[in-house]
């Protein structure tokens, strides 16, 4: 018995009819060019076939090109169903899994499209959030006349802030903006230092709120440094003087003067680099003699061939460097998250202000102002009630470029 293979173009082409249906909550994984946006297209053109208002669809998608061409696929599918022969439009329809006596209803949906005040809703995410604020702008504590900051004004306005902070940093190199600021410009590169700002913006708003829940328990400062494991700042280089304090050289020295006398290719080196730490201790120059290139803890310290005793005392001050190590890894982690956030705090203080003297919102700020308007307002619920008035139903193009904040946004309106 043969058995013919499944027609794979005709399981695709079935898998969208089904997407397609406005009856379903759908949601679509499928590869680049599989047809995904026309599926959402077609959709639309269902939930129209079947009486949905098109002021009350709302269409979002990822950037204003995928707008557009959504927008021109829909019109020319209707446009071209408008003008088609009874026989062709039928099978349209029956493609589409629609009734067929349909006729009238798909030629006149081009002309309801049009008509319609407003027509249907395809935009970005941003776009609609700056359409809500203008909406509800008391409702959402924005100017009412503001405006948008595209990429460019932007990176205008970030930059003014970047000098600002840099040159009030020169001024006050005491203060902890001052610190901060010299301390990665020693640290980073100019590539890094300037991501670094990028993080910052678009991490703003966890920042502040970070900040913010810090400041019940004594400050952001203090709480990064718990985290790390410390009860106040400690910094890296007090970690070592005290480790080194706490060597005891004279059993050092006769470890190395066994290393000495062990294995010429591998014991003797090692065992001349510890009698010349002794000469200049530093913990640089120590933990470089117990660690590999890497950095990392030497497997072994010694062959054979070196007495017991000073076999066991290299394993032991191995271990307690590697500990004083891993604490000084730490205090230099909690010492740069500190930095970072002051640097991170007064830089959006003044892009923040600088945006404010212009009345404008960036993309980000669309975003978050809308989350909060939706989601956290005392007036959430009345807005999303005007807003449940006039959307019936809701697509998302690109969903896996889509952020939590945006999804929060777009659950809201769809609760």
């Amino acid at each position: 018995m043969n058995v013919r293979p499944a027609d794979p173009m005709a399981a695709t082409q079935g898998a969208q009819v089904r997407a397609s249906d406005p009856k379903a909550s759908v949601f679509v994984a499928a590869n680049a060019g599989s047809g995904k946006t026309s599926t959402l297209v077609r959709r639309v053109a269902r939930l129209l076939l079947q009486g949905a208002r098109p002021e009350a669809v709302l269409c979002v998608t990822y950037t204003k090109a995928a707008a557009a061409e959504m927008q021109r696929r829909l019109f020319q599918e209707l446009g071209a169903w408008a003008v088609m022969e009874d026989g062709p439009l039928r099978e349209k329809l029956a493609d589409l899994d629609e009734p067929k006596q349909l006729l009238s209803n798909a030629r006149a949906l081009f002309a309801r499209a049009l008509e319609t005040p407003g027509g249907i809703k395809i935009t970005t995410i941003h776009a609609f959030c700056e359409k809500l604020l203008k909406r509800f702008p008391l409702e959402a504590g924005v100017s009412p006349g503001f405006t948008v900051l595209d990429d460019a004004a932007s990176r205008i306005v970030s930059a003014n802030a970047r000098e600002t902070l840099a040159l009030a940093a020169l001024e006050r190199p005491e203060t902890a903006v001052g610190g901060a600021y010299n301390y990665f410009s020693v640290e980073l590169d100019y590539g890094r230092f300037q991501d670094m700002f990028g993080a910052f913006e678009s991490e703003r708003r966890a920042i502040r709120a970070y900040a913010d829940a810090c400041e019940r328990a004594g400050g952001y400062v203090l709480d990064i440094w718990k985290r790390c494991g410390f009860d106040d700042e400690t910094f890296a280089p007090t970690i070592e003087a005290e480790a080194l304090a706490a060597t005891r050289w004279g059993q050092w020295r006769r470890a190395a003067e066994a290393l000495v006398a062990g294995s010429p290719g591998s014991d003797r080196p090692c065992g001349e680099a510890m009698l010349r730490a002794i000469e200049a201790p530093s913990f640089a120059a120590v933990w470089a003699i117990f660690s590999t290139k890497e950095g990392k803890p030497r497997d072994r310290m010694a062959t054979k061939r070196v007495d017991l005793w000073a076999q066991g005392w290299l394993q032991d001050e191995q271990a307690r460097l590697v500990a004083v190590n891993e604490r000084c890894k730490a205090a230099r982690i909690a010492e740069a998250s500190a930095h970072a956030i002051s640097l991170a705090l007064a830089y959006a203080s003044l892009y923040d202000a600088a945006k404010a003297t212009l009345r404008a919102l960036d993309f980000g700020d669309l975003i978050e102002r809308s989350h909060e308007l939706l989601t956290r307002r005392a007036d959430a619920a009345w807005v999303l009630y005007k807003l449940d008035g006039g959307l019936d139903h809701l697509l998302l193009d690109e969903a896996q470029d889509t952020a939590p904040d945006q999804w929060d946004i777009l659950r809201a309106i769809t609760a």
